[in-house]
């Protein structure tokens, strides 16, 4: 056991860090301050993973990881252990986040003391309180252990949402100062998505915690209206909120109409939120807009209904998303919204179409990706049966990259990358220059593409969807721009882990 003099260290490990907070990752270092134990953050990408050790000196080492960044992490489990193996000294090494909770097995290839599958709240301080006793491990719910295997394990999800404390913000503005000056902030007002997209993995979710109780959940909305309060007075500026839930109202319901009226009255800065277009009726729109909405997401990933719901599993027909947009104008709402390029079963002309149809809606900024094949979701398990992927197929794709498919030729492949480049921005041109996109995706310019359509895009989305958010610095604005920039497109794949990290 550890001498009472000594506090415990938690240094959470992520991959990157963006403009917005990995409010999952929050939660848990909440709980555990909460108790008083010491967290920090590092990413992976950001600085020396060796130096943070160095100066740190955990006595826990938590890593949170999805899938297509594995290699990141056991790259860097290999620099973790030789420092653990320098400093002689006992360190419990864990991972949670999504590629452990579909991914168990990389419990035994890392040779982890043990993960988390799901929501790890309560699994997480359990855990550590453990360690400080010097006690097993086995039989903490949604916890494997080498001699606790997946199958034994009990799995719970998180009910009393108000029980947990509020996000803890500070560890990740001490990880980078330079976001404190951001006026974006953001909540979550509940947990659980009840849809299947098939490109998602939310349905093998499900079906993990099917005996767990409710999946959708909401915290009271007092709950939320104090954690609004609390940022705004002590994590100024907030110029903007943004709701981060995967959709954010899904009816007109009680909770909803006095959530609305209590933040226009309790709050009243202009927030974000992400919808969907079955979700957002007219009567919606009117609310949404009347209690500060400024701005929504709603993703159409396909223009052709049949692929749309036949495929991506989306249950949206082409009226729903037609009129989500025309309500989100109506009553004065920036849009944002991703199309997806590439599909499994589909052809470059489909991929066009898409484009034509996304252009129609009049999104403020329309966003186009290419279908990364993420293993365990109904979509990339289709595209395997269909032959359509090779063998040993790479998911570690990021935006940018190439599709995976085997089914178009390299020519179409790379005319798929500049259609994701360009057709942001000729989705604001009209409709006479839509000949000319035909023509510049023959041609060999794919790098000023690139650049061209990213820059647009973020500007586009921080002068209209998140307007105000950045501070009248300069140089502030800079550093934040170039972030922005790197969301978009990453300069390298996030399986590289360099040696000197990016500023």
């Amino acid at each position: 056991m550890f001498p009472d003099t000594i506090k415990m260290k938690i240094l959470f490990v992520n991959s990157d860090i963006f403009l917005t907070e990995p409010v999952g990752l929050l939660y848990l270092s909440a709980v555990l301050k909460r108790n008083h134990y010491d967290t920090s953050l590092t990413a992976l990408r950001k600085e020396s993973f060796r130096e943070k050790l160095d100066t740190y000196n955990p006595d826990v080492i938590a890593y949170s990881a999805m899938s297509p960044e594995a290699r990141l992490f056991i790259n860097a489990d290999a620099i973790a252990k030789k420092w653990i193996a320098d400093s002689n000294k006992r360190v419990l090494r864990i991972m949670g986040g999504p590629h452990p909770t579909y991914f168990p097995e990389v419990l035994e290839e890392m040779g982890l003391d043990a993960i988390g599958i799901g929501e790890c709240d309560t699994a997480i301080l359990e855990m550590v309180r453990r360690f400080e006793a010097d006690e097993s491990l086995d039989g903490i719910p949604n916890v494997v252990t080498p001699t606790h295997p997946y199958g034994d394990v009990e799995k719970e999800l998180i009910h009393g949402l108000d029980e947990l404390p509020f996000i803890d913000r500070d560890i990740y503005y001490n990880a980078m100062p330079l976001y404190r000056h951001l006026g974006l902030k953001g909540f979550m007002t509940g947990r659980g998505c009840p849809y299947n997209c098939s490109y998602c993995q939310n349905h093998a979710f499900k079906a993990m915690f099917k005996k767990s109780g409710r999946l959708l959940r909401r915290r009271t909305v007092g709950n939320v209206i104090a954690e609004m309060k609390h940022v705004i007075e002590n994590y100024p500026p907030v110029k903007l909120i943004k709701i981060s839930d995967d959709t954010f109202a899904h009816k007109v319901d009680d909770w909803l109409v006095e959530f609305l009226d209590e933040y226009k009255k309790e709050i009243g800065v202009p927030f974000y939120c992400l919808m969907r277009s079955n979700t957002l009726s007219e009567n919606m729109a009117r609310r949404l807009k009347e209690a500060g909405c400024i701005s929504i997401c709603m993703a159409v990933e396909s223009g052709n209904e049949k692929i749309r719901n036949d495929i991506l599993k989306r249950g949206l027909t082409d009226e729903q998303v037609i009129n989500s947009f025309a309500y989100a104008r109506k009553y004065g709402m920036k849009t944002y919204g991703n199309t997806l390029l590439a599909i499994p079963g589909t052809t470059f002309e489909d991929d066009f179409n898409s484009f034509l149809f996304t252009r129609k809606l009049k999104m403020t900024a329309p966003s186009f990706g290419i279908f990364n094949p993420y293993k365990k979701t109904e979509l990339t398990d289709f595209a395997e049966k269909m032959g359509l992927l090779d063998d040993k197929f790479d998911s570690s794709h990021q935006f940018g990259h190439l599709s995976a498919l085997n089914s178009y030729t390299d020519k179409e492949k790379i005319m798929q990358l500049r259609l994701a480049y360009l057709a942001p921005l000729f989705c604001a041109l009209p409709a006479i220059f839509i000949p000319l996109l035909r023509l510049f995706l023959q041609l060999p310019l794919t790098m000023l593409y690139k650049f061209v359509g990213t820059t647009y895009m973020v500007l586009k989305t921080g002068l209209f969807v998140f307007p105000g958010i950045y501070p009248m610095n300069p140089v502030v604005i800079s550093h934040l721009f170039v972030q922005s920039l790197r969301f978009f497109i990453p300069s390298k794949s996030f399986n590289e882990l360099e040696e000197e990290p990016q500023a």
